[in-house]
């Protein structure tokens, strides 16, 4: 194992498995698509990374800090299907049955949990793996994100320069900036209203932030658009701060806690149960396999 810290946004990645692959059953009518894929993707990242360190995050409830400041957070996401709802706690029990740490916290979503992780665990390297555009903010000289574009296969790794590839030059930490002035319609993040992504960009590139966009507004070109930002002053500070991911959660931050293990009886009879035939020997070649003295 490398010295690696690898932290997944559970929530994310199961979504994505349950809307990319076919609809599956075992025997006894249990729905195990999304986990069944969700695996497939997890034995693949641990065999190419070879993390000493994994953490899969999830998010609790749809209520957070971020619905008490704003109301209409997230508020156009449709219901989590019963399907895939379901799938949640048998993912969970796969992680536990797999000794990997999960986590899931009152008032804070995925994101949070993976930020203040990937901020305070100390790890040389940290992989992020998310279908969240959000957390490019994150990246930093250690911190690199898996971007899984389309499905559970179509990865863009994210660094420091791919990311001002893409943005314009910006530095991932702008990436608050740019949504707190463009606004995100997969959050309802409202923005400043009529300001899209390429005229954030330029003003960003100007200006580095919204309150310094904001503190210049005499001195942007256009009457227009400097009404906009005149009149949705504060929805761009609201939807900036609605976009910052929160580094400081209360959580354990001892990289002890997340180190992968070996793997036995536990894991085996829930691969049974689940009816993922192979798995269990997929995750013993790469997590390695308990001795007798082990238990």
């Amino acid at each position: 194992m490398a010295d690696k810290l690898l932290l997944i946004d559970g929530s994310s990645l199961i979504h994505r498995a349950f809307f990319a692959l076919p609809p599956l059953t075992n025997h006894k009518g249990m729905h195990t698509g999304a986990v069944y894929g969700f695996l497939r993707m997890f034995h693949r990242l641990l065999t190419e990374l070879q993390p000493r360190w994994v953490l899969v995050a999830f998010d609790k409830s749809r209520k957070t800090f971020r619905t008490q400041l704003f109301a209409d957070y997230k508020g156009q996401r449709k219901e989590t299907p019963p399907e895939l709802k379901e799938q949640f706690p048998m993912l969970m029990d796969v992680l536990d049955s797999l000794q990997v740490a999960s986590l899931e916290l009152d008032d804070y979503e995925a994101d949070d949990i993976i930020g203040s992780m990937a901020r305070h665990g100390g790890a040389p390297e940290t992989y992020i793996v998310t279908g969240d555009r959000d957390q490019l903010q994150l990246i930093d000289e250690k911190t690199r994100v898996m971007y899984t574009k389309r499905g559970i296969t179509d990865i863009k790794l994210y660094d420091e320069a791919a990311f001002a590839e893409d943005y314009a030059g910006l530095k991932p930490v702008q990436l608050i900036d740019l949504k707190g002035l463009m606004g995100d319609a997969s959050d309802n993040i409202p923005g400043v209203k009529g300001v899209g992504e390429k005229t954030a960009l330029k003003l960003l590139v100007e200006y580095d932030s919204v309150e310094n966009v904001l503190d210049h507004i005499p001195d942007i070109k256009g009457k227009a658009l400097q009404t906009k930002l005149t009149e949705h002053r504060d929805e761009a500070l609201l939807s900036k701060k609605l976009a910052t991911i929160v580094t400081d959660v209360p959580m354990d931050y001892n990289l002890d806690r997340y180190a992968t293990q070996h793997i036995g009886a536990a894991a085996r009879n829930k691969m049974a149960e689940l009816e993922f035939r192979g798995f269990y020997e997929k995750f013993a070649a790469v997590l390695g396999e308990k001795k007798a003295e082990e238990g």
